[in-house]
This record gives C-alpha cells, sequence and structure tokens, in this order.
C-alpha cells in the first residue's frame, strides 16, 4: 500500500473512533486497531494521536464542507425561496445519510471541550449560515425580515435534523423530518408548494 492509499486508510480509522465511540477515545492503538494494521505502521505516518486528530480535522473539514455546498439547490428562476430551503433541508438530510460517520464525527466535535476544534467549528457554523443567508439576500424575491437570524435558526434545524436522523433514525426518519419541511419554510416568511 502507497503512503498516501494508507495515510487515507489511517484517517478513515480515525473517523469511525471518533463516530462510533467518540473524539476522546482516539489514540494510536485505537486508529491501529480499528485500521487492522500495528501500531508501528501508525507511528510511520504520524507522531502522536494529536496529529492524527490534526490530519483527521482537516479531510473532515474538507469534506463536509465540499458535502454541504454540493446541498445547496440552484437558484433558478422562479423558484420561491420557501421552496429552496426546503429543497437545501431535504439535500443536506441526504448528505447526512450518505456520508454518515462523517457528519456523526461532526456533531460529535462540535460538542467537543477541546478548544482548538470547537473554534474551528465555529468558523464552519459561521460560514455555513453565511451561505445561508447569501442564499436568503440575493434571492430575487428575498423579503426576509433579518436574515442573518434567520439563516442561523434555519441552519440550527439542520443540525438537529441531523442529530436525530443520525442518532435515532428509527424515530426520526428521513420522510418524516422532509414531512416537516414547511416549518422550515416558515422561517423565510413562506410555505412549501403543494
Amino acid at each position: 500500500m502507497t503512503p498516501a492509499d494508507r495515510r487515507e486508510q489511517l484517517l478513515d480509522a480515525v473517523l469511525r473512533v471518533i463516530a462510533t465511540r467518540g473524539v476522546g477515545k482516539v489514540s494510536i492503538d485505537a486508529v491501529a486497531k480499528e485500521a487492522g494494521v500495528t501500531r508501528p505502521v501508525v507511528y510511520k505516518l504520524f507522531d502522536d494521536s494529536n496529529a492524527l486528530l490534526r490530519a483527521s480535522l482537516v479531510r473532515e473539514e474538507r469534506r463536509a464542507t465540499e458535502q454541504y455546498l454540493a446541498a445547496f439547490p440552484s437558484a433558478a428562476a422562479g423558484r420561491a425561496l420557501p421552496e429552496l430551503v426546503a429543497e437545501l433541508y431535504a439535500g443536506l438530510l441526504l448528505t447526512f445519510e450518505r456520508s454518515p460517520d462523517l457528519w456523526r464525527a461532526v456533531f460529535e466535535l462540535s460538542d467537543s471541550t477541546t478548544t482548538v476544534f470547537r473554534a474551528r467549528l465555529e468558523r464552519g457554523r459561521a460560514a455555513a449560515a453565511g451561505r445561508i443567508e447569501r442564499m436568503l439576500t440575493e434571492h430575487p424575491d428575498a423579503d426576509v425580515e433579518d436574515p442573518s437570524l434567520a439563516a442561523r435558526m434555519v441552519f440550527a434545524v439542520i443540525v438537529e435534523s441531523g442529530r436525530l436522523l443520525l442518532a435515532e433514525d428509527d424515530r426520526y426518519p428521513r420522510e418524516r423530518l422532509i414531512a416537516s419541511a414547511d416549518r422550515i419554510a416558515a422561517l423565510v416568511g413562506g410555505t412549501t408548494p403543494a
């Protein structure tokens, strides 16, 4: 296996450890066991568990950002803003389902007490809410009274919906969450089309 492939294998293992056991359980030993390799294999590429976590954070932040941005609907002419918000909501729920380990880790890290992770995630949250705010303000028919607050509220509902979907999918399946998309649309001043 090439060093680049091994690195990806180990970072995949870090992600699985975070998603299933929590960020506090990431160690050279845990990652080696999860990847099915020995500790010296891990040490060839990473000095310690902090290096593993830093590399994982960089990779997963990039992946999460790419997936998040890909979920945004195109602002096609004639589409109502509430419809676009509902489509974003549904698209992100599908994204969470397609990459559950990544998003479980994102949600886990958002609750982390690690200052560096929390600061980085807060920058990501602000950027994510900012992208929603731009969608709310740049739409030709935009008439949202407080787009900054509405964007933060939509983002908060999306995050909590993602947590529910990934943690309790039997109680909160994607279909049930999407059925309530009109409540999300109401945050931007309308209802979804029938």
